[in-house]
């Protein structure tokens, strides 16, 4: 049975979800909740505070995988490319109506650019973790890219997640799946 602050943060998710930040208060998770505004204002001084806690509990699911990511040894390109996707799916992605993705992801750069930022450096730490294990194990080189492995990890995470949220209506895991391929062929010790 979830906790009180495990169902408020869902419900809040939720609403934001359906009506987006700008529309979704907190009279209405306490309504979806079944739970008092009291209690939920105990827990989260605002709607804003609230907003962070769920991009914050998103996050921190996601940072189990990235764990997961950080100490295998298993085929780097094929992990690399399911991060990244799972990546460029975000938190948003459920959402069906473009005007309350759009409302969302403005709110998320106005109220948790910190949260966020401190996740991409995770990511992008991770990934040029692996890929200095693949260097030294001599799978990968980045003698002919002429890039140093923060340089191709901080690649590998932004040119996927810019140009698939700026092409939604493409196929994006053909995408990322073309894209591995020509930066695995690029690094190739072969």
């Amino acid at each position: 049975m979830p906790s009180t602050t495990d169902k408020i943060l869902n419900t809040a998710m939720d609403c934001f979800f359906q009506h987006g930040y700008d529309t979704s208060n907190i009279s209405m998770v306490s309504r979806y909740a079944g739970i008092s505004r009291v209690t939920i204002h105990k827990q989260f001084k605002s709607k804003e505070v609230l907003f962070r806690a769920v991009v914050e509990k998103h996050f921190q699911e996601h940072n189990i995988l990235i764990n997961i990511y950080s100490k295998s040894d298993k085929d780097f390109w094929l992990e690399t490319q399911d991060l990244i996707i799972q990546r460029c799916e975000g938190l948003f992605n459920d959402v069906s109506s473009s005007l309350v993705r759009s409302n969302l992801i403005h709110a998320g750069h106005a109220f948790c650019k910190d949260i966020i930022q401190a996740e991409e450096s995770l990511i992008k730490t991770s990934i040029s973790s692996r890929i200095k294990k693949e260097i030294a194990a001599n799978r990968l080189t980045l003698r002919k890219v002429g890039l140093t492995a923060e340089q191709l990890a901080e690649t590998l995470h932004y040119a996927p997640f810019g140009i698939t949220v700026s092409v939604s209506e493409q196929n994006n895991t053909a995408f990322i799946e073309n894209l591995m391929a020509v930066f695995k062929a690029s690094t190739s010790t072969l």
